[in-house]
């Protein structure tokens, strides 16, 4: 798994928690920027973030190591 793959499973979860980049951001303090480049895999993120992110979508960090 690289950034891009994690990217694509933070953006199909997130969508599907019906859920904007704009709307996550500020639920977890960051620009809207920051997640398009997480999801676009161009940027790497602390496993403090993905706690965040996981708490807001409540998920599992697995969900977003899982490979298709």
């Amino acid at each position: 798994m690289d950034f891009k793959d994690f990217g694509v499973n933070l953006a199909k979860i997130r969508i599907k928690s019906k859920l904007s980049a704009y709307e996550l951001s500020l639920r977890i303090n960051k620009d809207a920027s920051y997640i398009h480049k997480v999801e676009s895999g161009k940027i790497n993120i602390s496993l403090k973030t993905i706690l965040e992110i996981c708490e807001v979508l409540n998920i599992e960090p697995i969900e977003l190591f899982k490979s298709e």
